[in-house]
């Protein structure tokens, strides 16, 4: 049975694209456009893992980390954003994402960060 991601972006675009990534990848992935539709997704699916953009129309990327990491400490999340900041790492590793890509990032970076963190999770 393949490992649940939940990919979250309200860029269409961007969010269906990381999930097609990922499922040539044997990965079963759902979609989240809206930080609230993550929310509901991340409590009905209990995912092996969450990709998240930082800056979401609704709420943002370090909230649905710092739920996750509250709810379910043992589920890796990943931020991605194209905006960059000094401090935009250092922040997401506060909110509980367990790593962080920027935006625009080649699929080979999605695919290894997704396999690292899951094989570590399956390992501990």
């Amino acid at each position: 049975m393949p490992q649940t991601i939940i990919v979250v972006d309200d860029e269409m675009e961007m969010a269906d694209t990381c999930a097609r990534v990922l499922r040539c990848c044997g990965f079963k992935c759902l979609v989240a456009y809206d930080g609230a539709a993550a929310l509901a997704l991340i409590d009905s699916e209990r995912p092996a893992l969450v990709v998240s953009d930082i800056c979401l129309h609704t709420s943002d990327g370090f909230q649905i980390a710092r739920y996750v990491r509250q709810k379910s400490p043992e589920i890796p999340v990943v931020l991605m954003t194209a905006y960059h900041t000094p401090d935009i790492a250092r922040d997401a590793q506060a909110a509980g994402a367990a790593a962080y890509l920027r935006k625009p990032f080649p699929n080979a970076d999605l695919i290894a960060t997704v396999k690292s963190l899951l094989d570590g999770a399956v390992k501990t």
